[in-house]
This record gives C-alpha cells, structure tokens and sequence, in this order.
C-alpha cells in the first residue's frame, strides 16, 4: 500500500488541518504565498483561516524529457532557474532543459497576465511570509519561489505544506525560516496520493480563488479605482448558474462578451489571456462559460447550438446591469468574442432581431454548426479567425465566409494546432481581436452615448 494513501480528503481539508498548525501567525496580518495551480486552493483556507491576504507565487516545475511528473528543476516568471542536482531520471539533455525553461516561462507569462492583470502584487517587504503548496516532492519549486522571495526582504519566511517527500523537505529546510509539512512520508513524486479527492484546477478556479470575496464587497468599498476589476458573476440560467469574470478598465470605450462551452475550464486559458489583451486597449470583457461546471451530460450540451444561444441571449440580458452598477456607465457597445461551439451560438444570437450586439470575432469556431439561413440574417460585423495549421477549420470558415452577407474578414493565424496553443499564434489572435474590438466598439460608443 502507498504510505501516502488518503491523508487528505482533499485540498481545503488540508487547508483546515495546516491552519491548525500555523495558528501562531493568526493576528500577524500574514502574507500567503501560493504556488498555482493546486497550492492555490490550499492558500486560500489558509489566508482565510489566519486573516492573512492572498497572492500567487508564480513558480513552474521543468519536467524531465521521459517523467512529466519527477522535477528536473523550476524556474520562476523573472527567469531564475533552480535544477536538481540529481533528478530521478538522471541529468537531462542540456538542450530539453532549455526548451522546457523557455516553454514554462511562457506558461509563467501568460498565467502572470490572467492572475494578476489590473491590481498590483502584494509586497513582502517587512512581512511575515507564508509560502504553499499542496505538497513538496524535490522541492524544486519551493526552492525556486524561495530565492524569488528572499530578495524582496520578508521579516520572516515560512514554507507550509501538507505533504512532503523527506529529501524534498531537506533541501527546503536548508533555506526557509521555518518549514511546516503534515506529513512527512513516502518517496513517490506523485503527490495525488496523500488525497482522497485530487481534482484538477484550472485557471478560471484559480482566478476565482484569489478574487473570491470581491463580489461580495460593498460597491462603495471597491471605489473607483478598481471598478469591475477582477470580479467573479454568476448568472442564472436554464436550472444552473453560469461562472464569469468581469474586467475593466478605467473608462472603457466598450464591452467584449467572450464565451466558450467546455463546463471545466479547459478552453478558458486562451480567452483569459486575450481577455487581458483587450483590457489593455480599453476594453472591459466578461468571460463566461455557457457550461456549468457540474452540469450533467456536458458533451451533449456544447453540440445543442439552440440550447447555448438562448444561454448567451440570457447573459447578453444581463450586460447592461453589470455595465450600470459594476462600471456605474450608462451604456456601452457590446462585442462578442466566440470559440468552439459557442461560436455558432453567437452566430444565431446576432442574428435575431434585437439582439443589440455590434460586431463578432470567432476564434476556432464550429461555424459549420450556425445553418445556412442563421449565416443569412447575421448583419453586424464578423471577423473569422482560424488556424493556419487547421485545413478542416478553414474549410468551413471559408464556406461560412461566402455565406455571411455582412461585412466580414477570414484571417488566418500562423501556427501548427486548431486552437493557437503556441504563444506566438495566441498573441496574434489576440492582436487581431483588439484592433477589431477597438475600432468597431470605439465607433459603436459614440453611437449610444
């Protein structure tokens, strides 16, 4: 039996039980550190727990070129570089390793610009510092987040963990202040075992984790300065209750609705980092998966078209509210950003009357979905947007394209996969988006102020 066996019932279990541990910190306004994705969800118990604040850590693992799971180093998102002396599967080719450094710093970056766009870092200088994770194996990451934090002068520098591995807690006790780890056993680098429940985190949960009590605040309390930055709605629809994001900034020339239908996030990541693209140009956006994320029989719902079109009119009715009360605007242009099958979606909303959307963008979208008498009555502006490395996705946008009787551009993005995964093809649709957005919204504002 593995020694690491249900521990944990789960990552906010753990949370409870290290809080325990660390109540000596309750009282002194506590820094908490987090390295994401996982060691988020323990973060967040923890601030809770010891009335402390909450932030991440940005910090990626290097995996090995045959173990995605053994550390052969980490590096954080200002390019400090940690490598493990003696890795589990040996010392890696001196050319992996610096491929996978330049990869995981670009995850860094994007993640940098998804957590933490619109409001500064908090700083450790003169702080009692807590830094977590949901477990240590090589230490390879704490090591890293250590070094980063060293520098910025903490009055105490403290590592919390649930689960460690012995000789991963060795080499962090050699530099923290103080490490607390609940259990110190096992040697397999695959920490899921210490939990009953180890589900996957993705970005939209992280994000929702650090921002979770915002929306609850009184608007007067947020002030101006922040307006809707950051903040986490939840819209009622069909039986359940769709997640989104608000962001803005200040005085914002319009507002881009961007919507994906997965249920679980794993198609937020590329919306989010466009998101903050077209936050930088003056755009407020609101990302919301059509999905929910407990919703049974997901895959069937993101192929019923009517069914998420209705889903969009619903949050599309929700807007101007979030517009009144969250950017305390009277009105502002409405764009809509589309992936996926929410594309098509978007497709039949613009084409209905009253709909009161400006102008389109659809990224990887199934178009093929959006009939031929929905591709008819679409009047508003339509950028298509699609994979260069994508032959059957251009073939239906090209036929979509000739389709389309409003004004329209196909654009193509250079890159190798259907859905921009390479930072370079993200950062071009993203690009692309925000010129769109910025003219046609920019115009469509001084036609309803």
């Amino acid at each position: 039996m593995n020694p690491l066996v249900a521990r944990f019932e789960s990552r906010e279990d753990a949370a409870v039980q290290l809080a325990e541990a660390l109540r000596a910190y309750r009282g002194q306004h506590p820094l908490i550190l987090a390295i994401p994705k996982g060691g988020v969800a323990v973060g967040r118990g923890l601030a809770d727990a010891l009335e402390g604040d909450l932030d991440v850590m940005l910090v990626s693992k290097l995996a090995g070129p045959d173990n995605a799971v053994a550390a052969i180093g980490a590096v954080t998102e200002n390019g400090w570089t940690y490598a493990v002396e003696r890795p589990a599967g040996g010392q890696p080719d001196p050319v992996h390793f610096a491929q996978e450094r330049l990869a995981k710093l670009d995850l860094l970056r994007q993640q940098c610009a998804i957590y933490t766009s619109h409001r500064a870092r908090l700083d450790p200088r003169g702080r009692v510092v807590i830094l977590v994770d949901d477990g240590i194996c090589t230490g390879a990451t704490m090591m890293a987040a250590i070094h980063t934090v060293r520098r910025q002068q903490p009055a105490r520098l403290v590592c919390a963990v649930p689960i460690g591995a012995p000789k991963g807690l060795a080499v962090v006790r050699s530099c923290a202040d103080e490490v607390v780890c609940l259990r110190a056993a096992g040697t397999d680098p695959d920490i899921h075992h210490a939990y009953q429940r180890f589900p996957q985190v993705d970005d939209a949960e992280v994000r929702a984790l650090l921002w979770r009590d915002i929306e609850s605040r009184n608007a007067e309390a947020i002030g101006a300065r922040a307006l809707a930055d950051g903040l986490p709605v939840g819209i009622a629809c069909d039986g359940t209750r769709l997640h989104g994001v608000l962001d803005a900034p200040g005085n914002p020339v319009g507002l881009v609705l961007m919507v994906h239908a997965s249920g679980g996030g794993d198609h937020a990541v590329r919306n989010q980092y466009v998101a903050r693209k077209l936050n930088a140009r003056g755009l407020a956006t609101l990302l919301v998966d059509l999905i929910g994320p407990r919703e049974p029989m997901r895959a069937e719902k993101r192929q019923d078209i009517a069914m998420l079109a209705g889903r969009l009119r619903t949050v599309m009715q929700a807007v101007p509210g979030y517009v009144r009360t969250r950017l305390r605007l009277p009105a502002l242009p409405v764009g809509c950003f589309g992936t996926g099958t929410a594309a098509a979606a978007a497709l039949k909303l613009a084409g209905d009357a009253g709909a009161d959307l400006h102008t389109l963008v659809l990224a990887a979208g199934r178009v093929d979905l959006a009939d031929a008498d929905t591709l008819g009555n679409v009047a508003v502006p339509t950028l298509l947007v699609v994979g260069a490395g994508d032959p059957e996705g251009i073939r239906i946008n090209d036929l979509a394209f000739a389709s389309l009787r409003c004004p329209r551009q196909l654009r193509l993005v250079a890159g190798e996969g259907r859905v921009f995964e390479e930072p370079a093809a993200i950062e071009e649709l993203a690009t692309l988006a925000g010129g769109w957005f910025s003219q046609l919204l920019a115009d469509g504002r001084m036609a309803v102020m």
